[in-house]
């Protein structure tokens, strides 16, 4: 179950004096359905594509922060999937961090509308998980 809770807003002061402000998530660790939709809005994904992508979320990584694939070593390419969505280090955005992991999934699917980048997606694995 989550922790709960959309957002932290954190103000971050820099060395040289400059501050801003940066909104955290307090949605981590394994995750329902409910809070995947959540975070996945929080990332500013369209709330209208959420129950899908927690769905997605649940098929990939079981809504498990850390979860990765492959569990040890590394794909053949180098690569490795990371996270809720299990973003693929291909990307460049791949993290464990929770609001960065689903601000990866919203731009690698185009905010909802393209799963194609999901094996799970593409095999109807998705279907039921929420």
């Amino acid at each position: 179950m989550g922790q709960g809770g959309v957002g932290v807003v954190k103000t971050i002061t820099h060395s040289h004096g400059g501050r801003h402000a940066v909104t955290t998530s307090s949605l981590s660790g394994t995750l329902s359905c409910g809070d995947l939709e959540a975070l996945w809005k929080q990332a500013g994904g369209d709330p209208s594509a959420a129950f899908l992508a927690a769905e997605v979320a649940k098929a990939e990584s079981g809504g498990r922060q850390y979860a990765r694939d492959p569990a040890t070593g590394v794909y053949k390419d180098g690569t490795v999937d990371e996270g809720y969505w299990q973003i693929n280090t291909v990307h460049g955005n791949a993290t464990y961090d929770p609001l960065g992991n689903a601000k990866a999934a919203v731009a690698i699917s185009s905010n909802g509308t393209n799963w194609h980048a999901w094996v799970t997606y593409n095999k109807g694995l998705e279907v039921g998980q929420c």
